[in-house]
C-alpha cells in the first residue's frame, strides 16, 4: 500500500487555516512523502524475465533469469512440487520437472544472498518443447506441430515465422502465451499459405493472448507468423507459441458443480477423445466428476488476478489434454440455464439459493430468471464472468413480475481496493430487498455481445440470502513487484485486501501460524469496513538467515458470525504480486504462495507504541483508552546500529482506516524519541483497526556516506472503545496569543452512552501532561450534572513560537474512583511575538 495522499477538505471545526498550514510547512500533512529505495545494502534480486518460461514434465531445461542485482542469486524456488535445481553460474540455471506435474501455470522465484524476488510465471506442459532459433523472421523455421516453441520479439517490427506440415481436415490449435506469462508482448498470430494467402488471423481470444483454431483445407506446409499489435518488442516480448493437435478443452457445462458431490459436465474443446461435433464446431464430451475431487484446490494451475481469488474451483485434465480448465465448486444447488429463457414470459423458475451456470451465446442475449419472495426478504445477487475468464462483460438487472419495471441495475465494479495490486473486475453484484411479496425477475446480460456468436460466453449467478464472506490478499508493502526480504534485527511489512462478501462488515484478525525461528508476526486486525491494512514481519538480530513459505489466515471476530454456533469462519490469506509497476494501468496476478526471505542486518529499527502510560498529575500513571473523537499518540523510539550517525528521521503511518486522516512528522536528527498523533474521527466505528509506521532517514552506506533507506515499524493496533463523553473547546476561542499572556478558554464535557460519573480535565501534549511545555494550565473537576467549564492557561514567557500541534484539552471521567475514560479536543492556539 503506498502512501496515500489526504483529498483536500475543509479545516475542522476550530483548527484555524495557520494550524492546517503549518501542519503541511512541518511535515505532518502527508502531502507528497516520497518513497526512496533502500540503498544501505545491497538490493534484492530483481526478475524481469525467464528463458525459457516454461518445460516439459518429466525434462531438464536450462534457464537463463534476466532482471536486475542477478549476481548474488543461488538457486530457483519453484512451486512445481519436487523440482530439482542446479546453479550452472550466475543467471543460468538446471530445473528438473517431475514427470506427473500437471500441465499448466506455476511460479518462479530467484533466491541468492541479498534474498528473494518477485514471481515470474513459468509454464509445464506435455509437449515437445523447442527454443526460438533466429534467423527467422525472413525464412520461416520448421517445427512440425504438437510442439510449444519458447521465443522473443527481439526487437520493434520483428515478425517470428514457424513451418508445419498438415493433412486436410486435421484440427490444429495454433495458441500465443504471453499476457498470461507476465509478457509484454501483444500478439498477433497469422496461419498463410505456402504461396503466402493468409487463412487466418487473430489478436486476442483469452484475454489478449491470441488463439487460432485452424481447419487444414488440404495436405501441405503452413506458415505461422507471430508479431506485437504495435510493432514493439525486447527483452520482455517473451512467448509461448502452442501448435497444436492434442485434446484441449475451452470450458464445461455446468461450470460449477455442488462441492463434495458427484456430478456429471460436458466439456466443449477441440479433438476430444470420444467426442462428438456440436454447434460451432467445437467438440463435446460428457465426463463424470466423482464427489471427492468436487474440492477447492490452492494453488491452481492457471492464470488468476487478484479477483478471481473468489471463485473456489479445482483443476480437471482431459488425458494428453494441453492444459486443465478450472471447474468452480459452491454450497448452493446448481441448475443450468434453459434454451427458453431469454424473455420475461418464459423466465426460468430458480429457488433460493442457488447458483445457475449459463451461457450468453448470440449477439444480445439475455436470459431471465424468476424468484417467489417474501417482503422484507434480503437477497445477495452475484455474477461471475471475468472471474471465470469468460469473454463477457456482465450486467444484472430485477424487474417486476411482468419486465416491464426496472427496479434495480448490477454493473462492474470499477472501485479497486487493493492500491497498485488491482482487484477491480467487470462482474455484478448487490444487495435487492423485496418491497413485497411477490414475482420478480432477475435479468442476465452481456453488454460488450458484438454481433457473432461465441459459445464460450458463460457465467455464473449466485443468487442467496445475506451470509456474510471474505476472502484476503496479501503482497509486500515495500516493492509489490518484488519479493518479501527481511533483515535480521529489522521489520517488513505486507500489504493486506480485504474482499468483502455478502454484506459482510464486521472485523477480522489476520494470523501468521508456522514461523520460522526467530520471526515474528504479531495479530492485526481489520476494523469494521477497512478493507486494507498492513502486516508487519519482525526478525530478531540473531535469526538465521532462510527462505520460507509465509501462511497468514484471516478469522472473522465472533460478532461477525451470525450463528454463534457455527464454527469461526477462517479464510487463508493468498499472496499476489504486481506483474509490471512502470506502466499506466499497473496490473497484478495472484501467486501460489508467499516466500520470506530472512536476510542480512538490520541498519536501524523503529518502536512504535500507541499505549504508552501517561503521568497524571491527579491520577498518577494511567493507561490510555482510544475512543472516536480523541487523538492517539503514537510513541515512537529509533534504536540505530551505528549510534553515531545522526539524521532526520521522516515518519508517516501506513494502512490507516480511510476514515483516519494520515498525518507525518519529522524528528530532529539528535532526537531518539517523539510522537506522532493522529485525530480520530466521532464517526469512526468501535473496533479494532491496525496500521504501522514507515520511516524514511540515512544510515551509513558502504562508503560511510549517508545513504538512504526505508524501514517500517512493528504494527500498532487500537482498540476504540465508545466514548463516555464528548469534549469540545469553545469555537471562538482566539487562536493566536502572545507569552506572558493568560488565557480562559470555555469548553464542555458532555457526557454520552450512560455515563454519570466525574470527570476532569487538564491541558495536554503528546506525551505530556499539564506540565506542557510552553503552557501551564490550571485542572478542573466536573461533577454532578455539571458539563461546561473554564481553564485558565498561562503561555509562558518562553513558549516556542509558531502553532503548538496537538495541544488539547484532556479529560478523564471517573468509575467509582477509577479513571477509565479518556476524551480530548484540539486547541488550536498559535504563539506570535
Amino acid at each position: 500500500m503506498g502512501t496515500r495522499l489526504p483529498t483536500p477538505v475543509a479545516p475542522a471545526r476550530g483548527i484555524p487555516r495557520a494550524w492546517i498550514l503549518a501542519l503541511a510547512r512541518f511535515g505532518v500533512l502527508a502531502c507528497g512523502f516520497l518513497s526512496v529505495a533502500t540503498t544501505a545494502r545491497a538490493q534484492a534480486p530483481v526478475l524481469t524475465t525467464i528463458d525459457p518460461p516454461g518445460g516439459a514434465a518429466g525434462q531438464t531445461v536450462t534457464i537463463t533469469l534476466g532482471g536486475a542485482h542477478l549476481q548474488g542469486v543461488r538457486t530457483l524456488r519453484c512451486s512445481v512440487q519436487g523440482t530439482q535445481c542446479e546453479r550452472v553460474d550466475a543467471t543460468h540455471f538446471r530445473l528438473t520437472i517431475p514427470g506427473e506435474t500437471l500441465p499448466g501455470f506455476y511460479d518462479v522465484w530467484a533466491v541468492g544472498d541479498q534474498g528473494v524476488s518477485g514471481a515470474r510465471s513459468f509454464v509445464v506442459s506435455q509437449r515437445r518443447e523447442v527454443v526460438e532459433a533466429e534467423p527467422n523472421d525472413a525464412v520461416p523455421v520448421p517445427v512440425g506441430s504438437d510442439v510449444v516453441i519458447n521465443g522473443r520479439i527481439e526487437r520493434p517490427g520483428d515478425i517470428d515465422q514457424y513451418t508445419f506440415d498438415a493433412r486436410r481436415g486435421e484440427r490444429v490449435i495454433i495458441e500465443c502465451l504471453a499476457e498470461r506469462i507476465d509478457s509484454r508482448l501483444r500478439g498477433v498470430l497469422e496461419v498463410v499459405d505456402s504461396a503466402g494467402r493468409r487463412l487466418a488471423i487473430n489478436r486476442g481470444h483469452e484475454r489478449v493472448d491470441p488463439q487460432i483454431d485452424f481447419s487444414v483445407p488440404a495436405d501441405g506446409t503452413y506458415v505461422v507468423r507471430l508479431h506485437d499489435l504495435i510493432n514493439s518488442g525486447g527483452a520482455e516480448h517473451y512467448y509461448r507459441l502452442e501448435i497444436d493437435t492434442g485434446p484441449r478443452v475451452a470450458f464445461s457445462v455446468p461450470a460449477v458443480v455442488p462441492r463434495g458431490q458427484a456430478s456429471r459436465v460436458t466439456l466443449f474443446g477441440w479433438n476430444l477423445p470420444g467426442s462428438v461435433r456440436t454447434e460451432g464446431a467445437l467438440d463435446r464430451l460428457d465426463v463424470d466428476i466423482p464427489a471427492e475431487q468436487a474440492v477447492p484446490v490452492w494453488p491452481l494451475p492457471v492464470r488468476m488476478r487478484p479477483a478471481d481469488v473468489l471463485a473456489d474451483g479445482f483443476p480437471y485434465l482431459v488425458p494428453h489434454a494441453a492444459r486443465p480448465i478450472v471447474i468452480g465448486t459452491t454450497e448452493c444447488p446448481v441448475t443450468t440455464d434453459r434454451d427458453d429463457n431469454h424473455a420475461p414470459a418464459s423466465a426460468q423458475e430458480i429457488p433460493v439459493p442457488c447458483e445457475v451456470s449459463g451461457r450468453l451465446v448470440d449477439a444480445g442475449e439475455s436470459d431471465w430468471y424468476a424468484l417467489n419472495l417474501r417482503r422484507g426478504e434480503a437477497l445477495q445477487i452475484e455474477a461471475f464472468g471475468q472471474r471465470i475468464h469468460s469473454p463477457v462483460d456482465l450486467q444484472l438487472t430485477v424487474h417486476n413480475a411482468s419486465g416491464e419495471q426496472l427496479l434495480a441495475r448490477y454493473t462492474d465494479q470499477f472501485s479497486s481496493i487493493g492500491g497498485a495490486v488491482r482487484t477491480d473486475h467487470l462482474d455484478p453484484s448487490g444487495r435487492w430487498v423485496a418491497p413485497a411479496d411477490g414475482r420478480y425477475l432477475v435479468a442476465v446480460q452481456n453488454v460488450t455481445g458484438g454481433i457473432d456468436s461465441d459459445l464460450r460466453r458463460q457465467y455464473r449467478l449466485n443468487v442467496r440470502r445475506e451470509e456474510p464472506d471474505f476472502q484476503l490478499i496479501a503482497a509486500p508493502h515495500s516493492d509489490p513487484a518484488g519479493g518479501l526480504n527481511l533483515l535480521a534485527g529489522g521489520r517488513s511489512t505486507l500489504d493486506l485486501i480485504l474482499l468483502r462478501r455478502r454484506g459482510f462488515e464486521g472485523s477480522v484478525r489476520v494470523v501468521a501460524r508456522d514461523l520460522p525461528a526467530g520471526v515474528e508476526c504479531p495479530d492485526v486486525w481489520f476494523g469494521p469496513g477497512v478493507n486494507r491494512t498492513v502486516a508487519v514481519l519482525t526478525a530478531d538480530r540473531n535469526a538465521a538467515g532462510t527462505v520460507a513459505e509465509l501462511m497468514l489466515e484471516g478469522v472473522a471476530a465472533p460478532e461477525a458470525v451470525e450463528d454463534a454456533a457455527a464454527p469461526s469462519m477462517v479464510r487463508p490469506v493468498r499472496g499476489a504480486t504486481l506483474v509490471r509497476a512502470a506502466t499506466p494501468n499497473p496490473g497484478g496476478r495472484l501467486t501460489s504462495q508467499l516466500p520470506l526471505a530472512v536476510i542480512g542486518d538490520a541498519p536501524l529499527r523503529v518502536l512504535a507504541n500507541a499505549h504508552e502510560p501517561i503521568d497524571h498529575t491527579l491520577y498518577g500513571r494511567l493507561n490510555v483508552r482510544h475512543s472516536p473523537g480523541g487523538i492517539v499518540d503514537v510513541a515512537v523510539q529509533i534504536d540505530r546500529r551505528d549510534i553515531d550517525h545522526r539524521a532526520p528521521v521522516k515518519l508517516i503511518p501506513i494502512g490507516l482506516p480511510e476514515a483516519i486522516r494520515p498525518q507525518a512528522v519529522t524528528l530532529a536528527p539528535e532526537q531518539t524519541k517523539g510522537y506522532l498523533s493522529l485525530l480520530l474521527p466521532a464517526s469512526l466505528p468501535v473496533g479494532r483497526y491496525s496500521f504501522a509506521l514507515r520511516a524514511e532517514t540515512t544510515v551509513p552506506g558502504a562508503d560511510k556516506k549517508p545513504a538512504p533507506v526505508v524501514v517500517e515499524s512493528n504494527a500498532v493496533t487500537l482498540d476504540i472503545q465508545p466514548a463516555a463523553f464528548v469534549v469540545e473547546v469553545d469555537p471562538f476561542v482566539m487562536p493566536r496569543v502572545r507569552r506572558g499572556e493568560t488565557l480562559q478558554v470555555k469548553y464542555s464535557a458532555r457526557r454520552i452512552n450512560g455515563f454519570i460519573g466525574k470527570m476532569h480535565t487538564e491541558l495536554a501534549s503528546p506525551g505530556h501532561v499539564t506540565n506542557v511545555v510552553g503552557f501551564r494550565g490550571r485542572g478542573e473537576t466536573f461533577t454532578g450534572q455539571t458539563e461546561t467549564g473554564t481553564l485558565q492557561i498561562v503561555v509562558n514567557d518562553d513558549a516556542p513560537l509558531g502553532p503548538s500541534l496537538f495541544l488539547r484539552l484532556l479529560t478523564v471521567g471517573v468509575v467509582e474512583d477509577e479513571p477509565i475514560y479518556m476524551g480530548c479536543s484540539i486547541l488550536p492556539l498559535e504563539v506570535i511575538e
